[in-house]
């Protein structure tokens, strides 16, 4: 028999992303920890969040390509309140939009660092978190190697 009276607080669940069937290839690439984007074949524009049409050509032919799991840091904010009680033994916690290496894309998600260290223009790397079964999540941390800025690949 269980005891029902445990004094210890259960923790309330993190939401999680319900991937749509045109973000599912992206949702599997993280979970076999690769970084993969919708790019378009005519023009090579890479699509993030994944659409229907390229909003360069207005192409509808795309590849899921895998690109280096790398970037630079474009902004980034401290949250200080939490969203949602689930992450309210989060806060402090940096969040991040990065400019993925060699491409146009900016993705956003935590950056694991110090506060005290973080700065415009870091470099970073993803790290993959899975956080069940069926889905891994992606964050980033600081990396010892440059990466090289997204801002010439050519933004929409």
């Amino acid at each position: 028999m269980s005891d029902s009276t445990s004094s210890e607080p259960v923790a309330a669940a993190k939401p999680l992303p319900v991937p749509s069937e045109l973000a599912r290839p992206f949702w599997q690439a993280l979970k076999h920890h690769e970084l993969r984007l919708q790019q378009c074949t005519a023009c090579h524009f890479y699509n993030h969040p994944p659409r229907i049409a390229c909003p360069r050509c207005h192409g509808h032919g795309f590849a899921w390509t895998r690109v280096r799991p790398q970037g630079s840091v474009y902004s980034y904010t401290v949250v200080h309140r939490p969203p949602v009680p689930a992450f309210k033994e989060d806060v402090p916690y940096a969040v991040a939009l990065v400019d993925v290496a060699d491409t146009n894309v900016r993705l956003l998600s935590n950056l694991l660092a110090p506060l005290g260290d973080l700065r415009i223009g870091m470099p970073v790397e993803i790290v993959f978190d899975d956080v069940t079964p069926d889905i891994s999540l992606f964050r980033f941390r600081p990396c010892d190697a440059a990466a090289p800025s997204a801002s010439t690949a050519g933004r929409p």
